[in-house]
């Protein structure tokens, strides 16, 4: 994969910005390093939407892919895993939460 232009040191405050329909913008408050998926969970994003996403997660283990979101914009991340690639084939922009640690500041669209 490609390198970034910019490389955040791990412990640095970024913003995540968080878009999700029928919810006003939010941005959070992270670190670099942070888990992207418990960050999320943390600051009351509905990152399982309806029934079965919340009953049927797998718990941050990259098995389920409930967790997906679309990467909108992002600042010194890399490209994601060939794993990801073959879990969420169908989007090229989305990144499964669990398996993803905050890299940088960064627009995320929830489903």
């Amino acid at each position: 994969g490609e390198e970034p232009a910019v490389e955040y040191a791990e412990g640095t405050a970024v913003t995540v910005t968080v878009l999700q329909e029928g919810q006003p913008v939010r941005e959070i408050e992270a670190r670099v390093g942070d888990n992207l998926r418990k960050t999320l969970l943390e600051n009351k994003v509905e990152l399982y939407r309806g029934l079965k996403k919340k009953l049927g997660n797998c718990g941050g283990g990259g098995q389920c892919t409930f967790c997906a979101v679309d990467m909108v914009e992002t600042d010194g991340w890399l490209e994601r895993s060939e794993y990801e690639d073959s879990k969420i084939p169908k989007f090229p922009t989305a990144r499964l939460a669990c398996l993803n640690n905050i890299a940088g500041p960064a627009t995320i669209r929830v489903q």
